[in-house]
């Protein structure tokens, strides 16, 4: 993404009502893959490093991204145990992971195959090692803000599973998701072909009590999710099992 763009998710993503809502159906993805800690964690793309903030009670957690940019605002969070380096070229032993987490790199512009890195993560997880993913979806929600983040590709939930099945995993739970304010989200989002934002909508304008109602949206979202997958949505969330 645009460097700028790092600098605001560092900025934001501890508090923006988004992020906080991925963590926790990072959480929800966690239990429905049935994980018991302290495991050897990797995640994928990890950005800026919140999300290795938030795994962090489960064991050792790792870290590749990209960009060093990232790499670099992640060590200002104390996660040391990064590096720069592709989601193409894993720099991992076969087998040597537990479990691997990947939100939003799959979409990515500087990947021509997302069967690429999904191999590599097969790879490097054990026997019935398990990957968490985030997504998103609908190409036709493609706006200013994918631009601005680097995404080149959404996705439908069943293009998802069919690249998971296709490199070795079996499903065990996926789940569109920021499904109760998709109406709102996506005429924005469509409005921003129109009139494209000159950065991200991450950029944390939102006041402060639209934030507290969308993450109450959220709260009532995943809710929801006790009772059955959600049909729709602005992400597509994954869990899936690598087969032995």
């Amino acid at each position: 993404m645009e460097r700028d763009e790092y600098a605001i998710m560092y900025r934001v993503e501890d508090r923006h009502w988004w992020y906080a809502g991925l963590r926790a159906m990072l959480d929800i993805a966690w239990n429905c893959a049935e994980l018991h800690s302290p495991l050897r964690v990797l995640d994928a793309g990890c950005g800026t490093g919140a999300n290795l903030s938030h795994l962090n009670t489960h064991g050792v957690c790792l870290g590749i991204d990209f960009s060093p940019d990232a790499v670099h605002l992640c060590r200002k969070r104390g996660h040391v145990k990064t590096a720069v380096s592709s989601v193409t070229a894993l720099p991992f032993a076969a087998a040597s992971i537990d479990t691997a987490i990947s939100c939003d790199v799959l979409c990515h512009r500087s990947i021509s195959d997302p069967h690429i890195p999904l191999r590599e993560i097969a790879n490097v997880l054990n026997s019935r090692g398990v990957l968490l993913l985030n997504l998103p979806a609908y190409q036709w929600l493609y706006s200013s803000h994918d631009v601005h983040v680097h995404t080149a590709r959404r996705f439908t939930k069943r293009e998802v599973e069919r690249m998971l099945q296709k490199v070795g995993f079996e499903i065990v739970y996926t789940t569109y998701w920021n499904s109760l304010l998709f109406p709102a989200i996506a005429l924005k989002r469509l409005w921003r072909k129109r009139r494209p934002l000159p950065a991200s909508d991450l950029d944390g304008t939102t006041g402060t009590l639209a934030a507290a109602i969308f993450a109450l949206v959220l709260a009532l979202e995943r809710a929801l999710l006790r009772i059955a997958p959600l049909p729709f949505g602005l992400s597509i969330l994954c869990v899936a099992r690598k087969r032995t």
